[in-house]
């Protein structure tokens, strides 16, 4: 095979010449005739392709999935899946392809070879990618008659985790260990460098701080950074795994910031779970900081834990389990409502799960409007009601009822809103529920109703979940890259009420807005409905929005210490975006 022929393919973009012609050497040229078969599904998998001529079919159970042109790889699934197939791929036409032996692959993979790794970051994209898009089509064609697709999705959904944990252990070993690295923004390669960087030069900012503190902000990049601190007592759907295993989490975070919103990050992980000691550590902290986000530390731990620290400190805490959820929910909440012609003040809404984000998701929708009579919230003992004895932060929501379960308390609700754990909402339990239900199952990484079954069940249904594969994604991302964005460019104090709401506003207001060329992707199909009542998590349109109205708030609140005009500051904000689009 010559280099041109793979020089001009697409999934190739990312290798210069040199690295083609390395890449060529590792394969072998493969001819498929018309009609043939040449993967078989459940058949081991010993190399996956690059189709360089022709067109191919993919088949799951003799359904089809999808066709391929020239410049995609194929086959390349069983790298994640135990080297098993899990489709069948079939010639439309005579096929070219470079077929490239799997333990050949893997031995340059292991020896960290760049030309091996970046393949791999690109074949384990695409794989991802590939998933997404098959499940998007697939629930986009679900109907309540049509059991066949339904079940399709149900039978495919275990290769699919199986497929993702495979590629999450190898994305975060393959080349560099781990997702972070420390950028130096000023030069340091000589020594008249590091004469004003280090030794002399830099005794001049420490003496200007020590005389005005404010100036911190101007010589250093507390304005720019954030502590990304837990002890690992509640992480994601794992629980109490410690501080240690907490880290890979703590690092995605901390990138998430990087991504979306250009602000620098240090994950800590504390071996401390008595309370006030690990109060003690993230005050201690503070000074290093411009603003702090909580991370995965367990109820009720974590509402006294994040009151003192904002007590103790001069710079917004936040707890992103608590509040991203809420300010997230809130604004989905909201265009809901509008959608199916509801009043925030006269819907019946029911919780499951009383942890931190249900907690304070409930407190949160109250802020919003909703009647504390018309709220109950669930967990796993049954209703909260008054006098059931908790004696804890719940007795706040406990209500007057003689309701017990959530089966009960769901009858004729408007709204259900899940934190809690997988398939608690039952088919039957939906059903119970008044026209047009609003569900919300975040519970991740399987929700409290899977979405293919809620659709199946009510047509009528407005369905969230936490998960990017199923529409209405409520992720926290839309929200605490931009609040800390527009909380550290006031230098504020806090991210007090005003904040979060003016966050969940602008949030609401930008899902009705067309998908334009400056979100930064395209979607003709998009639109404010009910399968897109929250803006997609990439949409570049976040970080102008979202950050303005939360700065915005800081300043007509008091808690910002420097003000600028709100025009001007969109106005960098698109500068910004433009660079990192």
């Amino acid at each position: 095979m010559d280099l041109d022929s793979l020089t001009s393919l697409k999934a190739l973009a990312m290798l210069d010449q040199y690295e083609l012609a390395r890449l060529i050497t590792l394969g072998s040229v493969l001819t498929v005739s018309a009609g043939e078969s040449f993967i078989k599904e459940g058949a081991k998998a010993e190399s996956f392709f690059i189709l360089v001529k022709g067109n191919v079919e993919v088949k799951k159970a003799g359904n089809h999935v999808a066709e391929l042109k020239p410049g995609e790889f194929l086959g390349e699934m069983a790298l994640f899946n135990n080297n098993v197939r899990v489709c069948e791929l079939i010639a439309l036409e005579q096929a070219t392809l470079l077929e490239i032996p799997t333990d050949v692959f893997w031995s340059h993979v292991l020896q960290q070879d760049p030309l091996a790794v970046k393949v791999m970051g690109s074949l384990g994209q695409l794989m991802t990618q590939r998933l997404q898009q098959q499940d998007a089509e697939l629930l986009n064609k679900i109907d309540k008659s049509d059991h066949t697709l339904a079940e399709m999705v149900a039978m495919f959904e275990p290769v699919k985790r199986q497929l993702m944990a495979d590629w999450a252990l190898k994305y975060h070993a393959i080349g560099r260990p781990g997702k972070l690295a420390i950028t130096a923004t000023k030069p340091s390669g000589s020594a008249a460098d590091l004469s004003v960087a280090y030794s002399p030069g830099v005794s001049e900012p420490c003496l200007a701080i020590k005389a005005e503190p404010a100036h911190v902000y101007d010589y250093t990049t507390k304005g720019q950074l954030v502590g990304v601190i837990t002890n690992g007592t509640a992480v994601l759907g794992l629980g109490n795994i410690g501080a240690l295993a907490a880290k890979p989490v703590m690092e995605g975070k901390a990138i998430l910031f990087k991504q979306f919103a250009d602000i620098d990050a240090f994950d800590i992980e504390v071996n401390e779970t008595e309370p006030d000691k690990f109060i003690d550590i993230v005050c201690a902290l503070a000074p290093t900081f411009g603003g702090i986000n909580l991370e995965d530390i367990r109820s009720p731990e974590c509402f006294y834990i994040e009151k003192q620290c904002n007590e103790r400190t001069d710079i917004p805490v936040f707890h992103d389990d608590q509040h991203g959820t809420a300010i997230i929910s809130g604004a989905a909440l909201l265009n809901a409502l509008e959608i199916v012609k509801k009043s925030i003040d006269e819907i019946r809404v029911v919780f499951s799960g009383a942890g931190a984000a249900g907690f304070t998701c409930a407190r949160y929708f109250l802020s919003l409007g909703v009647k504390p009579e018309n709220l109950i919230m669930t967990d796993v003992k049954g209703v909260v009601y008054k006098g059931r004895g908790d004696n804890n932060y719940l007795d706040e929501i406990a209500v007057d009822t003689d309701l017990r379960t959530l089966a009960e308390a769901i009858t004729k609700a408007d709204v259900f809103l899940g934190a809690s754990a997988p398939g608690v909402l039952k088919p039957e339990m939906l059903m119970s529920m008044n026209k047009n239900p609003i569900v919300f199952a975040m519970a991740n990484p399987v929700p409290e109703i899977d979405y293919p079954l809620a659709v199946k069940t009510r047509s009528d249904v407005i369905m969230g979940t936490g998960r990017s594969d199923y529409p209405n994604q409520i992720n926290n991302v839309s929200a605490f890259p931009y609040i800390f964005r527009g909380a550290l460019d006031t230098h504020a104090k806090c991210i007090n009420e005003e904040m979060k709401h003016a966050a969940t506003n602008a949030l609401a207001a930008l899902a009705h807005e067309p998908i334009t060329k400056e979100a930064g992707f395209e979607d003709s199909k998009l639109a404010f409905g009910r399968t897109y009542i929250i803006p997609k998590p990439f949409d570049r349109r976040l970080l102008i929005i979202v950050s303005s109205a939360v700065a915005q708030a800081a300043m007509d609140t008091g808690v910002a210490r420097k003000k600028f005009n709100i025009d001007e500051y969109k106005h960098q904000l698109k500068i910004l975006v433009q660079l990192k689009g």
